[in-house]
Order: structure tokens, then sequence, then C-alpha cells
């Protein structure tokens, strides 16, 4: 009970912390800025042009949250797994700016698991059955600050499948630089869903820039609710390599574990994603080949093979 406790009110001290900041620097009186302000910000910018760039070629969920923008994006797989039937998955999310809102309001529409987690740790997610892979949402979002270092946002979300099933969630991301080549991306949130109770989930990403079109990326994600196993923990490792503004590879491995009824780990997988514009800016294709280990399975090796075929349309 303590320990639930403890999970729940530490992540909410956070988002009032950074709430109280946000509030202290809308009274902050600007000066202009020094030689040192200026270099600080040109090395972190030139730090993180890697990590923006393959965030926003591979998709990562976390822009979605963000940008004050207008977009949808389709996408079709064939999904291939060894000892299974040939399986198709289509998904959609469509981001709506509100007008005459200053750029902050923004409706969502997603049949897209909608968390912290990018493709690879949500499909862990949903192997384990703490997630559907089908719901169809409907969100609405306020930005409260919006930038590259900090962001603090708060959404209403509905899930129109199985009910209304309401969803809130306040959610905020820190950028820190780490020596003179890397640094970590802090994201934390809290939620009340009708289904799950009370929660918190925390990611932390440690980015190294090898060059500009070589990346090697830590991501670790937690969650825990008054309806999950425990503190269900994922962490992963992966090379990220781009081969041209249309072609780039990941390459990357993972571990998923809880905590309840006692601690052990759930599953391994290693994969390798390979992803490129096709004909257009707007189309992608994506070949991911992967091999997996799961407790339910006895860890026995299950190969998967998936097949993506994307279409981005907006600003």
């Amino acid at each position: 009970m303590i320990f639930r406790l403890s999970t729940l009110i530490l992540p909410s001290l956070i988002l009032l912390l950074a709430t109280f900041c946000y509030a202290d620097h809308e009274v902050e009186v600007k000066t202009a800025p020094t030689f040192v302000d200026k270099t600080h910000q040109d090395i972190s910018e030139s730090l993180a042009i890697p990590s923006q760039w393959f965030d926003d070629f591979f998709q990562d969920p976390r822009l979605d949250e963000e940008p004050a923008r207008t977009f949808l994006r389709l996408r079709g797989s064939i999904i291939t797994e060894e000892g299974e039937k040939l399986s198709y998955d289509g998904k959609l999310k469509a981001r709506l700016e509100l007008p005459r809102l200053k750029r902050r309001f923004h409706l969502i529409l997603s049949s897209e698991e909608d968390d912290l987690r990018d493709e690879t740790l949500r499909d862990a997610w949903i192997n384990q059955g703490l997630s559907d892979d089908n719901e169809t949402t409907l969100a609405l979002q306020y930005t409260q600050e919006r930038s590259t270092q900090f962001s603090l946002t708060h959404k209403i979300r509905l899930n129109f499948d199985d009910g209304p099933n309401p969803h809130i969630i306040s959610r905020v991301r820190y950028t820190i630089p780490v020596a003179n080549e890397s640094f970590l991306t802090l994201t934390q949130s809290i939620f009340w869903e009708n289904s799950e109770g009370f929660g918190e989930e925390s990611r932390i990403d440690y980015d190294i820039p090898i060059s500009e079109t070589k990346l090697v990326r830590a991501t670790g994600n937690g969650l825990f609710s008054e309806s999950s196993n425990g503190y269900e923990w994922q962490s992963l490792l992966q090379w990220l390599q781009s081969f041209s503004h249309k072609k780039a590879m990941a390459v990357g491995g993972y571990v998923v574990g809880e905590t309840r009824p006692k601690c052990y780990v759930t599953e391994y997988d290693v994969y390798f994603k390979y992803r490129q514009r096709i004909n257009k800016e707007w189309l992608f294709i994506e070949f991911k080949p992967e091999v997996k280990w799961t407790r339910e399975n006895n860890f026995e090796s299950v190969g998967i093979f998936t097949i993506t075929l994307e279409a981005q349309f907006g600003e």
C-alpha cells in the first residue's frame, strides 16, 4: 500500500513542480542572451538535430503530442508470425488544430495506442495484454507549454469501442544536455482512467549522437496503476542510422518485465527495422523482421516479419 501511494504521489509532485516552473516562466523578465547563453543554445540544438530527425522519420509518438500542426497518418501492415496465420492491421491518427485558440487546443482521433511508448515498446505492451491494439479514441488536448527543451500538455480522451471509458492525463517533458555529446529526455505523466484507475507512466531516453547520421539511444519505460501487475517496465537499446533523407534503419532489442505477483522478465525481443520514402515525400514503406521470446511461450523463439505502408498528410 505504501509503495502504491509513493509511486502515485512522486509523479504528481513532479507535475506540480513543472506547473510552478511554468508559472514563474510566465512572469520572468526577459533579458538579452549573453554570449555564453547563445553558445549553450547552439550546442544544445546541434546535438538535438540527429535525435529530432530520427524521431520525425520513424514517427516517434512524442512528436504527435506537442507540435501545433494538423496532420493525418494512415498505416497498413501485413504480419506473418511463426506458427500463426497471415494477419493484417490498419491504423489511423488525425490531429486537427482548433482555430482562434492560439494553436494550443487540438482534437485527436486515433486507432493507435496513445502513450509514451514508441512502436516497438507499444508492441511489447500489447503482447502483455495491457492495451487494446484496435481501440478508437477521440481526445481534446491542451498544450500549456511547448519548446524544444520543455513541454507540458493535458488531455481528455474517450474510447468508443468499449463504451466512453474516459481517460484524463497530464504530461511533462524536459530535455537535459549531458556532458559534451549526449542528452537526457525525461517524460512523466499521471493519469486517471475509468477502467484502470489512477496511475503514472515514466520514460527516460538517453541519446548519444555518434554523427549527423548515427545515433545510439537507450530507453527506459515504466507504468504503475491500480490495475497493473505491480510496476510494469521496459528497457530498450537501439542503433539508428540514416543513409539519406529517404532511407534509415534501426537495430535494437528490448526486455519487458513486471513486479507482481513477483519480479520477473516476461519478454525478450531483437529486431531490425528498415524504413524508406517511396516515390513521394509523404509515402513510406517499412520492413521489420524480429525474433521474440515470451514467458507464456516458455521463452521459445518466435520469428515475426512485418511490412508496413504509411501515408502522411498535413503540414
